[in-house]
């Protein structure tokens, strides 16, 4: 009987637990977050940061998920994770939406693996929202919040459009942007990776 009742205030404890920390859970913030990445699963993730708060998210289809710049298949990512994640609003809702999820090596002891094709990603420590009024093949301008910044592109600047990463470049004017960049050796600003397009307002898959 002892062990009955004890198994049954543990299973009630654990419930308790679990409701409480998805009650605690907090939409992610529009743009880019690190964190733990803490579960996985239909259609919705959830992150810790670094300061232990807990930030859940949606994904779908479209959602463009990576590990050393190679695409990969939800499935394919574990809990306990170091993660970046770019998200947003869906349009019209204030429903949480992941744009991109990065796997990231942010943990103390562990070495990123060396990909055969390609450089690691880098992670700059720049990110901006914002609209582009200006292109020259070399640089583009983008109207934020703070004001115009101009940042200078790469070669090996990424491109992404509705989710799907792009083969080559496509026109930035007119278009509203996520960046994240750094500072170059001579202090200009230069982007790394650009993101745009729609957000689909269907069901989660």
């Amino acid at each position: 009987m002892w062990l009955a009742l004890f198994m049954w205030i543990f299973s009630t404890v654990v419930l308790a637990i679990g409701v409480f920390s998805s009650l605690e859970a907090e939409p992610l913030p529009i743009g880019f977050t690190r964190g733990s990445l803490l579960s996985i699963e239909a259609g919705s993730l959830a992150v810790r940061r670094a300061d232990g708060v807990v930030y859940d998210c949606g994904y779908d289809g479209h959602t463009f998920f990576q590990r050393d710049r190679w695409p990969i298949q939800a499935g394919q990512l574990s809990a306990g994770e170091s993660v970046e994640v770019l998200s947003d609003r869906r349009a019209g809702t204030h429903a949480c939406y992941t744009r991109m999820l990065s796997v990231v090596y942010a943990v103390a002891g562990r070495s990123a693996p060396v990909p055969r094709r390609e450089p690691l990603p880098m992670h700059g420590s720049v990110t901006l929202a914002g609209l582009v009024t200006h292109e020259d093949g070399s640089s583009f301008t983008v109207k934020t919040r703070g004001g115009e910044r101009t940042l200078r592109l790469r070669a090996d600047t990424s491109y992404s459009q509705n989710g799907l990463r792009l083969a080559e470049r496509a026109p930035l004017i007119n278009q509203h942007v996520f960046i994240r960049g750094g500072r170059g050796t001579n202090g200009a600003l230069e982007a790394y990776q650009i993101m745009w397009g729609q957000i689909l307002t269907g069901p989660v898959r």
